[in-house]
């Protein structure tokens, strides 16, 4: 028998042999959570992170990088400031089933696998609820609210308004994650196609302005849902059948505090400004109307 011919001609380079990586050196391991910053303040301090890249991005463009690489900058940092809400997300809903009972109670038929359950530390162990969850449109986040802290009925309608934007800079990163930031069927259909067939695989091409709003888009979805989710928790802890408080924060101060450091921020506080004391006032005053 003939020996079996082969096709050897190349259209690229050779590929190398390289060693399996070193995953486990990819991570910081040596890294500690620190509570010292409430979930929203976190997210606070990730996005100046961001605008300290995107202002760096302005200051350098002219010298450094062509129009080209700046839109690459530009969607990366987009990437980033969508993340920087997902991680807001996860930590909040993460730490609310650990103080709050009807939030444990909604999530215990939820399935854990077993390596969670054995390597995960107690406080992070709600986090591996969510490792199969996503955050890129208001139903995902909805029903997250609904499955893990057990938040039913409708959202209000500044909700279900700032929900709507952000699930539309979330098919701005499918764009950027799976087709290098060109725009594909899928997405135009949610964008709209009528409006948005000329764009078809079409790059983005954010400029300052656009990147400004898409970051205000970012920060006012955090905004509106920690004030939502303090509210409705905080409401709920009052009810009859779920109220463990004497109304003596003398009494109350070590699990209120939980409650209210968990939402509070420092980084961008209401105004006018209030601290713990007027936050167990005010709860107590709407328990008594």
């Amino acid at each position: 028998m003939s020996a079996r011919k082969q096709f050897r001609h190349r259209v690229n380079a050779t590929g190398i042999s390289i060693s399996h990586p070193d995953t486990e050196s990819y991570f910081d391991s040596s890294y500690i959570e620190e509570n010292t910053y409430s979930p929203i303040d976190k997210f606070i301090l990730n996005s100046n992170k961001l605008n300290l890249l995107y202002s760096k991005v302005i200051d350098t463009s002219g010298d450094l990088l062509s129009p080209d690489l700046v839109r690459t900058q530009y969607n990366l940092i987009l990437l980033g400031y969508i993340s920087a809400v997902e991680s807001y997300l996860r930590e909040i809903i993460r730490k609310l089933i650990v103080i709050d009972s009807c939030c444990r109670t909604a999530s215990e038929n939820r399935l854990l696998s077993f390596g969670a359950a054995v390597y995960y530390e107690k406080e992070l162990l709600p986090e591996a609820l969510l490792e199969n969850c996503s955050f890129a449109s208001k139903k995902n986040i909805i029903d997250s609210f609904k499955n893990f802290l057990g938040i039913k009925g409708h959202c209000p309608q500044e909700v279900d308004s700032i929900l709507s934007n952000f699930e539309k800079i979330c098919h701005l990163r499918h764009c950027i994650i799976h087709r290098f930031g060109k725009l594909g069927s899928n997405n135009a259909i949610k964008f709209g196609l009528d409006s948005h067939s000329k764009c078809l695989e079409k790059p983005i091409s954010l400029n300052e302005d656009k990147l400004y709003e898409i970051y205000l888009i970012c920060e006012n979805t955090v905004l509106v849902l920690n004030h939502y989710l303090y509210e409705k928790i905080l409401f709920r802890t009052i009810e009859p059948e779920h109220s463990e408080w004497t109304w003596d924060l003398r009494k109350d101060k070590e699990k209120f505090q939980k409650y209210y450091y968990l939402f509070a921020s420092s980084k961008k506080p209401p105004e006018p400004t209030s601290n713990l004391q007027d936050a167990y006032t005010a709860l107590r005053n709407y328990k008594l109307l």
